[in-house]
């Protein structure tokens, strides 16, 4: 019997938490990517401060912030970084940092693991050398991302291989995903190019293509087990997911201004890095006001507001659309996506009443993030629904969800440290703990 279980995290109590921050510290950088959304170079005149970081992160922390992305530019040009990010991770928020490699060295793995860090963001766009140092605008990048990607590992972080999809190295992707996981990389994040700031010169990828590529992540998920094969700025791969009946519906969907924003070096707060809608100021205005009332953000948390095929969409609180890319092809965040060739049925989406075995439900609850434990539950009910099923089981678990595969040792400092017999224990992560 349908039920009235709805898909969307938006209908929960409190469901408007700023659960993922995704934060730029600087815009100066060491390299010159022409995609940068920032267009990193020189520092703003006037970055926020060490004390407003600090202030600004007590704020996070009495809103519910969870998980926290410490980038820029890059973010380890700020003498401040080991202090914003170790008084982060004490406040209970999971830190990642997002940096191009360049800077990384056993030292600095070292001082990540003491401040709490659990993950490092990693950028690699080719499996060619020359090609990757080229588009990124430095002489010897590639081979400073890959030594990056191999102290990280060495010193217990887990790293996140992030490639930007374009037409000089889409016939690469299947290399570099074999490459990310016989690098030990917790996942593959592959970003669909949105035309903001330098990339504005830019051309994406035709819709078509987007498709295509997005068709054969979805096929390819199994493959690279335990490692994660995620798409960003394509929402609509969780709509391929569900068509084609295979799983990663728990990734995916624009959180964009529901659970998710960015903060600018200067303090303004926008839905998503990849859009220059400002919802107000830290420096004007406390991050709760901003978060809580900004017409911006409350625009963005009714489905019901979206435009053209997304509005029309059965798929509108599953994916929702890029509101990044509408806002970039259209001025208007609220248009269609012009990247997904999905025509809506009319139909409604199949919902049941689903039951959890207890092992199942146990597993769940493991997840120690709650927006990534929502997020699971979420995308496992909907591969249950897709496929008939009432019951989740640690078998249907198995079988959708690619980061099933892993250990869940314990975390802490100490032990991400390489000990003296040389054998490193694994960090534990959200998905590795289902």
């Amino acid at each position: 019997m349908e039920a009235a279980r709805s898909l969307s995290f938006l209908s929960s109590p409190g469901g408007y938490r700023p659960s993922l921050v995704s934060w730029n510290l600087t815009r100066k950088c060491n390299l010159k990517c022409p995609h940068c959304y920032m267009e990193g170079g020189t520092a703003e005149e006037n970055e926020l401060t060490t004390e407003e970081c600090l202030a600004l992160l007590d704020e996070m922390e009495a809103l519910g912030t969870e998980m926290l992305i410490l980038t820029g530019g890059e973010p380890l040009l700020r003498r401040d970084i080991y202090e914003i990010a170790q008084t982060a991770s004490a406040k209970g928020m999971w830190v990642v940092m997002g940096t191009n490699g360049v800077m990384v060295n056993d030292f600095v793995a070292r001082k990540m693991v003491e401040c709490g860090v659990k993950g490092v963001g990693i950028s690699i766009d080719s499996i060619d050398p020359e090609k990757h140092n080229a588009f990124r605008g430095g002489p010897n990048a590639w081979e400073h991302s890959v030594r990056a990607l191999e102290i990280c590992r060495r010193h217990g972080l887990e790293v996140l291989v992030q490639t930007t999809v374009m037409d000089m190295n889409r016939d690469e992707i299947p290399e570099l995903m074999a490459f990310a996981r016989e690098k030990g990389a917790w996942s593959f994040n592959l970003y669909f190019l949105v035309q903001t700031g330098r990339g504005q010169e830019m051309n994406d990828l035709p819709a078509a293509a987007t498709d295509t590529m997005l068709r054969e992540m979805v096929k390819v998920q199994d493959e690279y087990r335990p490692m994660l094969v995620r798409s960003k700025c394509a929402p609509q791969f969780k709509q391929i997911a569900y068509d084609e009946g295979l799983g990663g519906l728990e990734s995916g969907g624009c959180m964009a201004g529901t659970q998710y924003c960015r903060i600018t070096p200067g303090g303004d707060v926008t839905p998503c890095p990849y859009m220059t809608v400002v919802a107000g100021n830290v420096r004007e205005q406390s991050f709760a006001e901003i978060w809580t009332s900004s017409p911006v953000l409350t625009d963005l948390r009714d489905p019901s507001r979206l435009k053209g095929k997304c509005g029309a969409c059965e798929f509108n609180e599953l994916c929702g659309g890029c509101r990044c890319r509408a806002q970039a092809a259209f001025e208007d965040y609220l248009a269609e996506d012009p990247a997904c060739l999905y025509q809506p049925t009319g139909r409604t989406l199949e919902r049941y009443d689903i039951e959890w075995s207890p092992e199942a439900q146990r597993r769940l609850d493991r997840i120690p993030i709650s927006f990534i434990r929502e997020k699971v539950r979420k995308g496992l009910e909907t591969y249950a629904d897709r496929h008939g099923v009432r019951r989740i089981s640690a078998g249907l678990m198995q079988e959708a969800l690619a980061g099933m595969d892993r250990s869940a040792p314990s975390f802490s400092a100490a032990s991400a440290k390489p000990p003296d017999s040389g054998v490193i224990k694994e960090p534990v992560t959200p998905e590795r703990l289902v």
